[in-house]
């Protein structure tokens, strides 16, 4: 009898780390990939769009896109955008022409609240970015939030230090208001942060072996990693770089990797430590937070995944 597959919406901004997530998605057979929603913030939303397009077209995704937030939740527009980790246009400044791949015209969050309605309480929502689009729907249907089944997001630190500030991760700290939105709408919820992100590294190495046998798609994955390991480099000196993104995936794809608790996760909106995620731990919580990982199991797991799929 076959494994019934898990449908997903992946939301996000590629990004280096990103495009990783979705090759790994796409090669997940346990994952029904229902649609790409792209949202600010490794780059700005064209960017990050054309970017999601792009690595479609390389992959094979042939999940329809919707272009969404461009800004925060209270409206602000973005100030900056990583380019130190991702380059200017978030996929390491290299040539991104897309050949014929087009957003849809109905805007992520609509989607969102579409997608829900025709497959209630069986969609999983994997974020792996700002929560402002889900915050967006949230606000725009009351009801949106009762047909989610669960998301599973990368962002958040429970017992370990931010990492842009002391207390707060990016992904949170890049729109507090939209991630308090989402942490109070009775959502079931993953956690997929820094505590087991920051357990789980990769390295241009492995990479190189791991696409030996993906010739068409080895100097893309090669030369934008490249970027990616050399901005830990430069600025941690560390000779491996954390696998982020992709752990979210991996939540997805087998659980059971991962130790989590149960409790409920709130967002500080003021002061020094806005941003940061708070984890109390309750038995009748509907959060989760992973806290440990078996971080060989998820490299192995990754790596066997994608070259058996992309070969």
């Amino acid at each position: 009898m076959s494994r019934s597959r898990r449908k997903v919406v992946l939301d996000t901004d590629p990004g280096i780390d990103d495009a990783m997530a979705l090759l790994y998605l796409h090669a997940c057979d346990s994952l029904e990939l229902l649609g790409v929603t792209t949202v600010f913030g490794n780059a700005s939303i064209d960017d990050c769009t054309t970017n999601t397009l792009f690595l479609c077209e390389q992959f094979g995704v042939i999940a329809p896109v919707y272009r969404g937030a461009d800004r925060l939740l209270n409206g602000e527009t973005p100030e900056e955008y990583p380019d130190f980790v991702h380059g200017k246009n978030g996929l390491a400044d290299i040539d991104v022409t897309v050949a014929e791949k087009t957003a849809e015209d109905q805007e992520a969050s609509h989607f969102l609240i579409k997608a829900t309605k025709a497959n209630p309480n069986e969609i999983t929502i994997i974020a792996i970015a700002r929560l402002t689009n889900i915050a967006l729907a949230i606000n725009k249907d009351p009801t949106f939030a009762s047909r989610v089944k669960e998301i599973i997001f990368m962002g958040g630190a429970a017992n370990c230090e931010g990492n842009v500030t002391t207390w707060a991760e990016a992904n949170i700290i890049g729109d507090p208001e939209a991630a308090s939105t989402v942490f109070n709408a009775g959502i079931p919820m993953v956690m997929v942060g820094l505590d087991v992100t920051m357990q789980t590294w990769l390295s241009l190495d492995i990479l190189d072996s791991m696409t030996s046998g993906m010739a068409q798609l080895k100097p893309l994955l090669l030369s934008i990693n490249n970027v990616y390991a050399n901005s830990y480099k430069t600025r941690q000196n560390w000779d491996e770089f954390p696998v982020h993104d992709s752990s979210a995936i991996a939540y997805a794809h087998n659980p059971k990797l991962f130790g989590t608790e149960r409790g409920q996760i709130t967002c500080t909106l003021n002061g020094e430590a806005r941003g940061r995620t708070v984890f109390e731990p309750a038995a009748s919580g509907n959060h989760r937070v992973c806290l440990s990982v078996n971080s060989t199991a998820l490299v192995d797991g990754y790596l066997k995944t994608v070259t058996a799929a992309y070969r």
